[in-house]
């Protein structure tokens, strides 16, 4: 009863002043473009586009605190974590948990998306601000670092243990790759317009630049996060970050 209310299903009863002295009882209100014999087929598409606006952000919503419930059980429990526990703790049942993801690969590779998606957002952020494809080039690096350093769990579900468990090829090709090749794009369109303004070396590959920075920070954020607690490493993030950032942009400079 109370979610027909808030959906609009179930309307107060009328008043004699709305329903021409009709007397009481359960009036179901009439919306725009009511006629006289009902409402009309606009009316009718207007209300199932709202019908299908609100169970979209229904459908949305479960599946957001799944894939919350699903994060902080995979953080703690690591790769040996059941679909048992990422439902109990979304208070879902498991068919409900299966009707959005159909196995443990499928909530993972779920997951690795979403944390690639605010990786994209962060690299395309600061690559547009730079003012040149050669400060892109170190801000994208240092950037990338940074992300992770920040949120360490994100960098292990999208890069060591989404590939360990196996996430499908349709994923990586319909998803994953297109949001890689975004910062790829907009780094490298830098990094040509850099080299026609005679700012980088002429023979310098825009392409593989853009490769380069995104492999020397993944390099780096493998060497440091996957071995466990950065700040118990011997290696220093900052360190390593800055090292590679001259090393880049010495050799790619005019």
């Amino acid at each position: 009863m109370v979610r027909m209310m808030r959906e609009g299903r179930l309307r107060a009863p009328a008043s004699d002043a709305t329903e021409g002295g009709s007397g009481g009882g359960l009036g179901l209100a009439e919306g725009d473009g009511d006629g006289p014999t009902g409402p009309s087929p606009e009316e009718l598409a207007r209300r199932e586009e709202r019908r299908l606006a609100r169970k979209a952000r229904r459908r949305a919503s479960r599946r957001e605190a799944l894939l919350d419930s699903a994060r902080e059980v995979i953080i703690d429990e690591g790769l040996a974590f059941t679909m048992d526990k990422v439902a109990a703790g979304a208070d879902v049942s498991k068919p409900a948990l299966y009707y959005y993801f159909r196995s443990k690969e499928a909530l993972i590779g779920a997951l690795a998306v979403e944390v690639l998606r605010v990786e994209t957002e962060t690299l395309g952020r600061v690559i547009v601000d730079a003012e040149s494809g050669l400060e892109a080039l170190a801000a994208s690096v240092r950037a990338k670092i940074e992300l992770y350093r920040r949120d360490p769990d994100a960098f292990r579900i999208l890069y060591l243990w989404a590939p360990m468990l196996g996430v499908g090829e349709g994923v990586r090709r319909s998803e994953m790759l297109p949001l890689q090749e975004v910062v790829t794009h907009a780094l490298e369109a830098k990094l040509i317009r850099d080299r026609e303004r005679g700012r980088i070396d002429r023979a310098a590959d825009p392409h593989r630049l853009a490769m380069i920075a995104w492999t020397s920070a993944q390099g780096i954020l493998s060497l440091v996060l996957g071995a466990g607690d950065p700040e118990t490493s011997p290696h220093s993030l900052d360190e390593l970050c800055e090292e590679a950032c001259r090393i880049l942009l010495r050799a790619t400079a005019a």
